[in-house]
This record gives structure tokens, sequence and C-alpha cells, in this order.
């Protein structure tokens, strides 16, 4: 690294601090008006108290921090400054983000997110060189994304592009020809962050329109993000208008940004003048991400420092506790870089519900199907799915030692109206488990049929033979492996039009999958990662018409398949909520289990199929807190009245049942 030569120090652009006339909130994108109606947030939202530091987090000036966890790091990104051209990064590894803080280099320069040449041409050859400022970083298929703001060079207004890089620390890319967001008729956009909502997985971009060069009244927007993380689908929503005539402090809505707790968004942004030691942090309570957002905060605004304190964003650390980064000026009274001014980071903490939230509906009747181990559990849930002695009609028997055969049997067992049962793999033992063959025989008539799942070297052929011997008829749906099983068990069921992918390397996208397979009458098919099985594809090329689904990001079934129909979140549990609330929006019953194995939710799975209590099978992990996605969900979908939890309190634990 280098020591940028020349370097001058980043003159922030006028940020629309002049006061317009309110606007109803409609505003015109290409002819077209798109306007977010009267709030109606998720859920009771609490007033966000926040316990300002005295002492800087990082005393150098680090402008518009954006906070990142990763790996038990926390990464700052920055408007540039000396120590960071273009863009700076800092990191702590400490679990309190308020101490810690160094640059990335550790020098007095060379902590750009951008390469080593950034300090003699921008980020992308249509902006203006030492112009990007306000990053906004997430992890998103499989890399990292960078957004932020520049000045357009061909038109001098702040527009908003786009970056990756392979890890956190960069270096970043921008290979764009043009802005990705660029307002001109509303003063430019500025101030990109990304949010990726719980209650559904799906990534969205906010900004502000009006840089400072124009009338417009300050405007929040949202657009949905795409599946590949830098493009953006649909259109713009406008959720956030300022009023100052109600509320002078709202001159501005700087540095918008998201965040879910306790079942309610908060969003949250800077008003004043970041030119003068007024410049606080409000808030206020949207619906969702695309809105609307209510304007009756009465304790806004809800941080005001001497020195200023907004510019910041909002994020959570390893326990789910939430902070606030923001900036604040050396000296209040001096407020400026022509008196050589400096714009320190810090972080607070805010009171918001920790991440993972509350419990959706108090009192909430959860029912626990469990047995002792695995194999006691799938017959418990048998009961339970067929109370009454010979009511199923078949059984379906998978392996309890590996998940790869099973994975597509879900189904299968609600075609054939029968159980899904598990007994160890032919590795383990050649017989059939007794409490199995117990009830199978409890359950199903002698004549009926048992379907087994994969090869001799599965499940034994003995167990055929003693399942004969009982009286019962046998199926075996095998193929060389699992991708070929999961082929055979759909041409068994006789080729269904709708199609669920899921990856056959973990178990977890393909037994979120089975009640909504069971629920659009589909099959499940597996891809090998990100790149498609033979099996799988030669399938789909003899079925052209079947409606396809990606279930998993591009580091799985979506990689394998990018035509089909993508559903997905960052993690298995946002997977399992975004399965949850497209299929099952408006379910009155829910299913868990944990995400760590997969024999309860494999039979759970079917269960949840069954009539009288269809609904999604949500993951989670054996202790609090719910995932947030998880929660987002259930405080999403009001007409929800119980849940069932598969599995003993070692598999999810009871604190995670009363949660739920």
């Amino acid at each position: 690294m280098h020591a940028p030569a020349g370097l001058t120090r980043i003159q922030r652009r006028n940020r629309g601090i002049s006061i317009v006339p309110a606007l109803t909130l409609g505003l015109l994108i290409g002819g077209m008006a798109i306007v977010a109606g009267p709030a109606t947030p998720a859920a009771a939202a609490v007033v966000p108290v926040v316990s300002p530091s005295s002492i800087a987090a990082l005393p150098l000036d680090a402008p518009d921090p954006d906070i990142v966890l990763s790996n038990g790091t926390f990464y700052a990104f920055t408007t540039g400054s000396n120590w960071g051209n273009q863009i700076g990064i800092a990191t702590t590894s400490n679990t309190d983000p308020q101490v810690g803080w160094h640059v990335l280099s550790d020098l007095p320069y060379g902590s750009s997110a951008f390469p080593a040449d950034g300090d003699s041409s921008p980020p992308a050859a249509w902006e203006v060189n030492d112009t990007p400022t306000s990053p906004g970083v997430f992890q998103w298929a499989g890399q990292w994304i960078m957004y932020y703001d520049a000045v357009d060079a061909s038109n001098g207004r702040y527009c908003i592009s786009v970056a990756t890089a392979s890890v956190i620390s960069g270096p970043y890319s921008d290979t764009s020809s043009g802005p990705l967001v660029c307002q001109l008729a509303l003063g430019g956009s500025i101030d990109p962050q990304p949010f990726v909502d719980p209650a559904t997985g799906v990534p969205y971009l906010l900004w502000k329109s009006n840089d400072g060069s124009s009338n417009s009244p300050s405007t929040v927007w949202s657009e949905p993000i795409g599946a590949d993380g830098v493009s953006l689908t649909g259109a713009p929503t406008a959720i956030f208008t300022i009023e100052p005539a109600r509320y002078p402090w709202q001159t501005a809505t700087d540095d918008p940004s998201m965040a879910f707790a306790g079942g309610s968004y908060y969003l949250f942004f800077s008003g004043g003048n970041y030119l003068s030691d007024y410049y606080p942090t409000g808030y206020v309570v949207c619906g969702g991400p695309s809105g609307p957002c209510d304007q009756d905060e009465a304790s806004d605004p809800i941080l005001n420092t001497n020195g200023g304190s907004g510019g910041g964003s909002v994020f959570t650390d390893a326990a789910g506790n939430w902070w606030l980064s923001y900036q604040t000026w050396a000296s209040p009274s001096c407020t400026n870089y022509g008196c050589e001014g400096q714009r320190f980071m810090y972080v607070a903490p805010i009171s918001l519900p920790p991440l993972g939230g509350p419990a959706p509906t108090p009192g909430l009747p959860v029912q626990r199907i469990f047995g002792q181990d695995a194999i006691a559990t799938s017959v418990a849930i048998s009961q339970s799915e067929f109370p009454a002695n010979r009511s199923a009609s078949a059984v379906v028997l998978a392996r309890s030692d590996y998940f790869a055969d099973a994975l597509a049997g879900g189904p299968l067992a609600h075609l054939v109206d029968g159980p899904l049962l598990i007994t160890p793999g032919a590795g383990l033992s050649a017989s059939l488990d007794g409490r199995v063959a117990g009830e199978i025989g409890r359950v199903l008539s002698p004549g009926g049929t048992v379907y087994i799942l994969g090869g001799d070297l599965a499940l034994s052929p003995t167990i055929e033979t003693v399942l004969h011997q009982y009286g019962y008829l046998t199926q075996r749906i095998a193929g060389s492996d699992q991708y070929g099983t999961a082929v055979a068990i759909a041409e068994a069921m006789g080729n269904p039009r709708t199609i669920f992918e899921a990856t056959g390397l973990s178990f977890q996208d393909a037994l979120s999958a089975v009640p909504a397979a069971i629920a659009t009458r589909g099959a499940i098919l597996l891809t090998d990662g990100n790149v498609q099985a033979p099996e799988t594809a030669a399938y789909l090329a003899a079925n052209p018409g079947d409606t396809r689904y990606a279930i998993g990001g591009t580091l799985a079934a979506f990689g394998a398949d990018p035509t089909a129909n993508p559903v997905f979140g960052q993690d298995l549990y946002s997977t399992s909520a975004a399965v949850a609330a497209t299929f099952f929006p408006t379910a009155t019953t829910f299913g868990a289990a944990t995400g760590l194995d997969f024999p309860d939710a494999l039979g759970g799975g079917v269960f949840m199929g069954t009539p009288g209590h269809v609904g999604p099978m949500l993951l989670v992990a054996p202790t609090l807190p719910l995932p947030a996605s998880i929660s987002g969900y259930l405080f999403s979908d009001s007409q929800m009245i119980d849940g069932y939890v598969f599995g003993g309190s070692l598999a999810v634990g009871d604190d995670v049942a009363a949660a739920l």
C-alpha cells in the first residue's frame, strides 16, 4: 500500500437542507404515481431510547458509518477520508462495538474499500473522482455487496451505484457504465442502504431523493433487490416524505436505515443540517419495507448531541442487541472542513427488542410431538397424524441415519395417504426397528403397501422380507443416487406438474419445501448444490411445461436452475421463512423443528400437509433467540392460532417452544 498522492478531503454535498412545503406522499416516476397509503405497522412499536456515548468509537473522520458484523468482527464502512480513500473500512473484533476500532490497514492511509489505484480514479468511469459517500453493505448470493452514491460526471448530481467483493474487506469492484438509480427530476438519489425483510427473506434497497440541488421534499424510497443482489426489480416506492411544517426538525431524510424488531418496522433517518451542530436522528414506524410509514412519533428526535448525531445506521451484535452508529463533529464550534473539522464515529445502544423478538401472540397454543429419539418421534408423529388404528392407506419408509433418499419422500407419503416412518439404514442394521414395525402394524391393514425409499445399501432387503411375512406389499423406489431416487419418486407420483428443486447436498431447504409441495400437489427434485444433477436435468427436459420453484439461493438450487421461480433467504432459517411467506401467507397453524438435523422435520413436514393442520414447516435453532426471519413471518400472519413443535427439548428447547 502507498500513501495517496494529492488526496483532498471530501467536502460532502449539501444534503437537501432547504425546507420546502410538505406534499402529499405520491410522486411521479416515469409518469406513474406510486403512493403509499395509511401506515399499518405490523405490531405495537416501542419508543426507541438511545444511550449516547461520551467517547468516540473511532476518533477519526468517519462520516456516514454503516456497521456490519461478520464472523465475530464488526466492519464500519464510511464516507472516504485521508485514511480510507473513496470509501473507508475500519474494524473491531471486540464483542462490544463501542471499543477496539482501528482502520483496516492500521496505517494513516490505505484502508479504502476500493483497489489501491482508487486515489487517482473513481470506482466507476462515469463518476467524479473522490465523490463516493454513504456506503450500505450486505452479503447476498455468495458475495459482499456495497451500495454507495457518487457524483455523475454527466449531470453533476449524486446518483447510486453498486460494487461487489468476494470477502467483506474487499477490494470492491464497480463495473457499471452508469448509475443504478438517479432521480434527476427530484435532485438525484443518495444514501443507499440494503435491508433484508426477516418476514419474507426479500432484500430491499432504501435511499433518499434530493442531494440538496432541488426544491423537491426529501423523500425515502424503497425497491426490491433482485436475486443477484445488484439489480433492482419492480418500481421504486416512496415510503416517507418529510413534513417540516409539523415537525420542524425534519429538514432532510439523510441515511435512512430500517430495523425489524419486536414485530415492527422502524425507519431511522437524520434531519437538520449536517454542516452544523444540530443534526439529530429520528424515526418513523412503517408497515413494512415498502411502507407506508406514519408520522406520529411524538418522541422525535430520539438523539441530539452537541456536534450533531446523525448520518448513521442501526445494526445488531452477535447476541441480537441493537446499536446505532452515528457521526459527531469533533468540535461543535467547527462543523465544516474549512476549519479542519472531523466527524468522529460514535456507537450507542438503542432500546429495541432483541433480534428475534418476543412471541408473536402471547399464549399461542403450541403442541410438542416427540419421542425419546428420532425414530420414536417419527412414530409419535404418525400416531398424531393417523390416531385411529388401520386408518392409513400406505406407509413410506426411509432410513433414519442419512437424509439423501428421504428428502423427496414427503409429498409421496401424502399422496398415498400414509405416514413417513424411519428406521436405521443398512449400514447400521439389517432389521426393521421394532417400534416402527409395531406402528406399521397399528396404522396399516395387512395387504397395504409400504414404499421403501432408496436401494439395498440404504435399507436392507431383509426389511422387505419381514414386511412380506407380516402380510404387507412392498415397493422399493430407488435410483443410482439421491438424485435418481428423487426422480423415481416423482415418476411414481405420476409426474406432477409442479416441481420444487432443492439442493441434495444438505437437507434444510428440501424439508422447508415439503408442506408447500404437498399444498401444490408437487414433487421435490434435487440439485447437486448450485450445479444441476444430470438425473434432474433429464427429468425437467422431459417435462418442459412444469412450474418450477428453486428453494435456496445461487449457491444452491437457484444457482442450478436460474430459470426457476426463486424462493430463498440469506440462511436456512430465512429460506424457511421465505417458503412460508410465499406459500402460506395466511396459515392458521405452523410446524417447527430443528434446522440442525433432518428426521423430525421429515415426518413433521408430512403432518403439516394433512387436512386440519395445513401450514409451513419452520426451521429453528435449539436455543433462543428465534431467527428474526421466523418471528417476522409469525408476526406477519395475523390469522395464526396454534402450532406444533416436532422433537424433544434437546432438539427444540422449551424456551424456543414458548417463544413460538
